[in-house]
């Protein structure tokens, strides 16, 4: 956060707006929020004489809104187009935030204050060109951007592909796509306003897009520089490959999270072996690093399933081999954790003794030379997933946590499990599988999707 007490164009202080408006795209951003509203002076918990007005959006809360429901006056579920668009309709309501919070209740916000258990539908944009899209864009001045600086281009959103486990794809469903010609005219205006020479593509899946081939061939013929973060393996080939590098990007990032046929069953996301095994040796002869997702702790796995992946791994030992670059392959595990809306809400999390065991297997099985393996802490893990999972009584521990244990911007899971203690909160709930027959805490949210028809035990 640059500065977290005022505004960036208006250098007005946070108390002195009418409404705050949050973006929380994951669960730890959670902390992040609350720590603006204390460092503000802003009274924490939601009620009707509060001022501002804040609001909170994103995946994480439109998946479960619930820890977060005593902080907020709203919730976005879904999409901001149109509730911007509802937002500047009402502000002649503001004189009354009770009038201002019942019309944004009525146009279906989430209003935790005035919620009565009725069904809350996702807002979504139905054509992305007619929608509005942010060509100036505010980014840290202090803080280097993940994916490096450059103008942000969203090329579609949603997923066609629907993996079991992935929360973005269920929360933006259904898929949808901007043109090539409102790209590229955004990408021109935006790289002039923002002055930089660089994009950084978003999509869930970029070249899922009809014209995928064609955006990159165009920024390559005008010198343009652009980076693609997410690619499926299973949409690319050596061309793309060859496209992708080109273009700038070092790395040649894939996940295929498994390589056990009956795990990727599991998580809906099958790209076969071969397939990565030739697109990691093209990108090597090519001199790009590779870096490689896993994911342990998928529904029925066992240690078969990991010594699965290892020996696919070693196999590229020898493609390693005939490299003149020598480079290590990046190796990142993360634990599946669990999310409200996924199929995958009705499994537990793995404990941390089998996650490290497993961890170790890999570990074990993959010669330091060729391969560099992280992992997630198993520490993390848990406390996303007490969040994803959670529900209203989590918010008193959020807020505490925050006050008292939150220091120097570190998460401390001693301090974290000491509130859950003190305060009567039993995680088990983050371990235990679930009936699917049971209604859960967060199924007034409707996305549209019936999360049930996606019987991964059957």
């Amino acid at each position: 956060m640059d500065n977290p007490i005022s505004g960036s164009l208006t250098s007005l202080n946070l108390r002195k707006f009418d409404i705050v408006l949050m973006s929380l795209s994951y669960e730890f951003d959670y902390i992040n929020a609350i720590k603006i509203l204390l460092l503000n002076n802003i009274p924490v918990v939601n009620d009707r004489g509060r001022r501002p007005i804040i609001i909170a959006g994103g995946p994480a809360v439109s998946a479960n809104p619930l820890p977060l429901s005593k902080f907020f006056d709203g919730i976005v579920i879904g999409e901001g187009e149109e509730v911007l668009k509802l937002l500047m309709d009402s502000t002649g309501l503001l004189h009354s935030k009770d009038l201002f919070l019942e019309n944004l209740a009525s146009k279906g916000l989430y209003i935790p204050l005035l919620h009565d258990g009725s069904k809350i539908k996702k807002s979504y944009v139905v054509d992305l060109d007619s929608s509005y899209y942010p060509e100036y864009q505010i980014q840290s001045l202090i803080i280097e951007p993940v994916f490096g600086r450059g103008y942000i281009m969203e090329i579609s959103r949603g997923c066609k592909h629907l993996c079991s486990f992935c929360m973005e794809a269920f929360i933006s469903y259904p898929y949808r796509v901007r043109s090539y010609e409102k790209i590229m005219e955004s990408v021109g205006k935006g790289l002039e306003v923002n002055k930089v020479d660089r994009v950084v593509f978003y999509s869930l899946s970029f070249f899922d897009h009809h014209s995928a081939d064609r955006i990159l061939e165009t920024l390559l013929e005008r010198g343009i520089r652009f980076s693609i973060p997410s690619v499926r393996a299973d949409t690319l080939n050596e061309y793309r490959v060859d496209l992708i590098r080109r273009g700038g990007q070092k790395t040649l990032t894939l996940a295929p999270e498994t390589h056990s046929d009956k795990l990727r069953c599991v998580i809906r996301k099958y790209i076969s072996d071969e397939l990565v095994s030739r697109l990691i040796d093209y990108g090597i002869k090519l001199g790009m690093e590779v870096k490689l997702y896993y994911m342990v702790g998928i529904p029925f796995e066992d240690d078969e399933d990991i010594n699965q992946l290892v020996k696919f791994l070693r196999g590229l030992i020898p493609i390693l081999d005939k490299s003149r670059f020598r480079r290590r392959v990046r190796v990142v595990i993360n634990p599946l954790i669990p999310k409200a809306n996924t199929p995958m809400q009705f499994f537990g999390l793995i404990n941390k003794k089998e996650y490290m065991h497993r961890v170790r297997l890999i570990r074990k099985g993959l010669p330091g030379r060729y391969f560099r393996v992280e992992a997630l802490s198993h520490n993390l893990a848990y406390m996303q997933a007490t969040m994803s999972l959670g529900d209203v009584k989590l918010g008193d521990v959020l807020l505490r946590y925050v006050s008292e244990a939150y220091v120097n911007e570190e998460l401390h899971l001693s301090s974290y499990k000491y509130l859950l203690k003190s305060l009567g909160i039993d995680t088990d709930y983050v371990f235990k599988p679930r009936n699917p027959s049971e209604i859960l805490p967060w199924e007034f949210i409707d996305l549209g999707l019936n999360i049930r028809g996606f019987n991964i035990i059957k």
